[in-house]
This record gives C-alpha cells, sequence and structure tokens, in this order.
C-alpha cells in the first residue's frame, strides 16, 4: 500500500504472515497529523510474541496507546497549551503500553508472556523523533549510503557489542531472536529516545525481523535509494524476497519518503 500526504513525505506499507506461521503477530501503522508545527508523519513497526492471540494483542496495543498519546499531544498544543518536550512525551507513551500490555498479561493467564517490540517515528519540524525497544529496527538511506539508527535490544547483539561474538556468527546463531528487551513483560522497561535531523531526499524504513532477518542491508539500500523507486513496489519486492527465503517469521515494513 503507497499513500501520499501534504508535508511531502510518501509512505509505502506492507506485511505478511510468511509461509509458516498461521498468524500474524506484526502491526504496523501509518498516519498524517495535523499540528500547529505543521503536518506530523507518524509510523511504527511492532512484532508481538507470546502465542497468536497474545502477540497480536500485544503489538497492535503498543501502536494503539502511542498512536493515540502522540494524537492527544498535538490536540494539546492546537489549543493553546504549553506542553512538555515531544521526545519525553513519546517515551511516556511507549512506557504507558508497556504498563498496559504487562498488567493484562499478569491479569489474562491466556496472555501470560505477551510482549512486543516497538519501533515508532514521527517527522515534526524537519526532525525524526524516534522511541525503540526490541529487535525491529530503524534505517535511514541518505546520500547513498545505508544506517541503522536503532540498536536491537537482543542476545547476540549485546554479545558482538561485547566482543565476544562476530556479526556473522550473530547472523546465524540459534539464540539470535532471544530479546532483552521488549514491551510488556516486564512491569519497568528502559526504552531507546532519539531524535535525527530530516534532511529532503531521507528515506527511513521500518522492519521486523521477519524481514530485515532475511533481506540484507545491500537489497536495502540498492532498491530504496533508487531514483525513481515506487515504495509500495519496493515492500512487495522485500517481502517476496523473505519469504522465498523461507517467509520463517511474519514479515512487515514501512517507509517513509521525505521529497527533495
Amino acid at each position: 500500500m503507497v499513500s501520499s500526504h501534504k508535508a511531502n513525505i510518501i509512505f509505502g506499507h506492507g506485511s505478511s504472515v510468511g509461509r509458516v506461521r498461521e498468524h500474524n503477530e506484526d502491526y504496523h501503522r501509518v498516519k498524517m497529523l495535523t499540528s500547529p508545527r505543521g503536518q506530523l508523519a507518524f509510523f511504527a513497526v511492532a512484532d508481538g510474541m507470546g502465542g497468536a492471540a497474545a502477540g497480536e494483542r500485544a503489538s497492535k496495543s503498543a501502536i494503539e496507546v502511542v498512536t493515540k498519546a502522540v494524537s492527544d499531544y498535538v490536540d494539546f498544543i492546537a489549543a493553546g497549551n504549553a506542553a512538555v518536550a515531544f521526545e519525553k512525551a513519546l517515551e511516556k507513551a511507549i512506557l504507558a503500553a508497556n504498563r498496559k500490555i504487562n498488567r493484562e498479561a499478569l491479569e489474562n493467564p491466556q496472555f501470560s508472556g505477551m510482549g512486543t517490540t516497538l519501533t515508532v517515528c514521527v517527522i515534526m519540524e524537519r526532525k525524526l523523533y524516534y522511541g525503540h525497544i526490541g529487535d525491529s529496527r530503524g534505517f535511514l538511506i541518505r546520500k547513498g549510503e545505508l544506517t541503522q539508527f536503532t540498536r536491537d535490544h537482543s542476545w547476540v547483539a549485546f554479545q558482538v557489542e561485547q566482543g565476544i561474538l562476530t556479526a556473522e556468527e550473530a547472523e546465524n546463531h540459534p539464540n539470535r531472536n532471544q530479546l532483552m528487551r521488549a514491551l510488556g513483560t516486564r512491569a519497568q522497561v528502559t526504552v531507546d529516545i532519539g531524535i535525527l535531523p530530516v534532511q529532503p531526499g531521507d528515506v527511513f524504513f521500518l522492519s521486523s525481523d521477519g524481514l530485515h532477518g532475511f533481506v540484507h542491508d545491500f537489497e536495502l539500500l540498492n532498491e530504496l535509494s533508487r531514483p525513481s523507486v515506487n515504495l509500495h513496489d519496493a515492500i512487495e519486492y522485500f517481502i517476496g524476497l523473505a519469504n522465498a527465503r523461507g517467509g520463517l517469521d511474519n514479515i512487515t515494513g514501512v517507509v517513509a519518503q521525505v521529497s527533495a
């Protein structure tokens, strides 16, 4: 699916259950909001865990809570109220989502172990604000280079940071899907919050591990840096590659292109 909005941002997004799972526990959203500070672009990816019903519930709940909080923030400043810095509001929203998911998991045995990754981005006033927890990823493609701006909160990523494993060993390690941090699995979590400058021509890409675990960085770069790339086709191409290489997990991608 592809859509164009004011604020010179074009989205492409899509998701697939893959070839092995019966249910899609990924959830994603793109949304444009009008604020006193101009158009605001919201996009997010969440990868749920804890079994079909629980995983689907956790990923959707996380994005719903944060979407409402961002919408409320816009309404609050539109009414002329002084608000906290947006990055603080975003962190507060994600922590609220964590509490909601964790509470439901504790109160309902069928949701025991429920949790989700979350990578959420908001473009406002030529800045990208992001909140991140888990091993979904956020990438920036700028001037022919791809940079991962999120950090995987996984066991293997920690081992690589410590110099215990190489990046190549981590790719195929049996514990590569073991998360050190996720939303909902604990009462209190630490969320990564960051701000990046936005330049004309930037492309931001979010994905669940069912996509970036099977599609190489150079393939992402080659496709998304093409001058006349169709974002809908790019997402379908990545989903097709991941499925052709096994489709062992749910596959989700969201791309936001800032017009030059």
